[in-house]
């Protein structure tokens, strides 16, 4: 992923995915420096922008509001498989699936969940602690229940 010059987008992009993150997981995740955005004219709140092309070839538009902790990606409106070029942003940019608080009606996520990897280390490391790892029990087996009557 490299930064864009404003010229080299000439469509207009809409919001696809709005994920909620910190300033602090923004500057980890996105390996791109991103520009103030202070005229209220052009965003809500005070935010930092930037245009970036994906080394896949597509371009993607990223607003970050500083107040609202969100990270706002638009994607061109002429892109033929948007879920495509989305599963490429998200092989270039770590951002975990579950920090996505909305996602376009028409476009898919993609498959990888971050949280996957690391259930399944807690899961070795209980089976290596000697920890059982039985299901739980189904609601209706802790229902408690009368005792039954005598004769």
């Amino acid at each position: 992923m490299r930064r864009a010059e404003p010229h080299e987008l000439t469509d207009q992009a809409i919001p696809v995915i709005t994920a909620r993150l910190s300033e602090a997981e923004l500057a980890k995740w996105v390996p791109i420096d991103l520009d103030a955005v202070d005229d209220p004219l052009q965003a809500p709140e005070p935010s930092l922008g930037a245009l970036a092309k994906l080394d896949a070839g597509g371009y993607v538009v990223l607003n970050y509001g500083k107040d609202s902790e969100q990270l706002t990606i638009e994607l061109p409106v002429n892109t033929i498989d948007a879920s495509a070029l989305l599963a490429a942003f998200f092989r270039e940019v770590q951002l975990p699936v579950s920090r996505v608080l909305w996602h376009r009606k028409g476009t898919r996520l993609p498959e990888r969940q971050a949280g996957g990897r690391a259930i399944a280390a807690k899961v070795q490391k209980r089976k290596a602690a000697g920890g059982s790892m039985r299901e739980r029990a189904k609601r209706s087996a802790l229902r408690a229940e009368l005792p039954q009557k005598r004769k």
